[in-house]
């Protein structure tokens, strides 16, 4: 069933400065986030981004095209209040790294997987002194406390806005160490994806594309790449 959707009542959005950031308004009045608080952007190039999607939006307004209204919505309502939490929450990905559970069969796959995702844990030993464990199949194996301390301590010294960008980065891939590897310039975004979705390729190569996997997959694309440009607009020198 197709949500209900509010209608289009603005002719222009615009964005206007104040003393505390950016705000975005609709004719005049400002935009306000989901708990009524006021939508104040800090960086002028994602209060463009919001009110390009706002004025974007046609007869009616579907947040489903609007991912940087969204977004701040988040960093507002959500991340500022639980910042600590959501930091603990990200800090387990790197007990259950994806690049730690390999696979035990075929042989192209494991070697596909070796390939590029030990040079990454790699990284993660020598440049975030984070060593991580690898196992073949999907029994759990423990990580040193040590080293997912390294990667909390990175992710405390985040602002809202990047906590926010990088939050995702690591719930789409399932993977703390390609997050940080991605946000440290180690790796590309096109490195990055291709280390998230290294089964997902292998499966295609075998068995064909499926139309159904294809459109999750491009979304999931479409979303980690927002997120890895929120993430940098969020950390521009201003």
């Amino acid at each position: 069933m197709k949500p209900s959707l509010k209608k289009r009542f603005w002719k222009e959005a615009a964005v206007v400065q104040t003393d505390d950031g950016y705000k975005v308004t609709l004719d005049g009045h400002p935009v306000r986030t989901p708990s009524k608080s006021a939508l104040i952007i800090r960086y002028h190039s994602i209060a463009e981004q919001i009110a390009d999607e706002w004025m974007a939006q046609e007869e009616e307004v579907d947040p489903a095209t609007m991912p940087a209204t969204r977004m701040v919505n988040s960093v507002i309502d959500k991340v500022s209040i639980n910042a600590d939490a959501i930091v603990e929450m990200l800090s387990e990905y790197a007990g259950t790294d994806l690049l730690c559970y390999r696979a035990t069969t075929p042989q192209s796959l494991i070697a596909e997987q070796a390939h590029v995702w030990d040079p990454l844990l790699q990284w993660s030993a020598d440049a975030m002194n984070a060593p991580l464990n690898s196992t073949s199949g999907v029994m759990f194996t423990a990580q040193d406390d040590a080293s997912i301390d390294v990667y909390r301590q990175r992710l405390q010294t985040l602002n809202h806005y990047q906590l926010a960008g990088v939050h995702d980065l690591i719930s789409i891939s399932g993977s703390m160490v390609i997050a940080m590897a991605l946000i440290s310039n180690h790796i590309s975004l096109d490195q990055a994806w291709i280390a998230a979705t290294i089964d997902e390729a292998w499966q295609e190569k075998q068995w064909g594309a499926d139309d159904e996997a294809q459109e999750v997959l491009v979304k999931k694309r479409s979303d980690f790449e927002f997120a890895y440009g929120f993430w940098k607009n969020a950390s521009a020198v201003h």
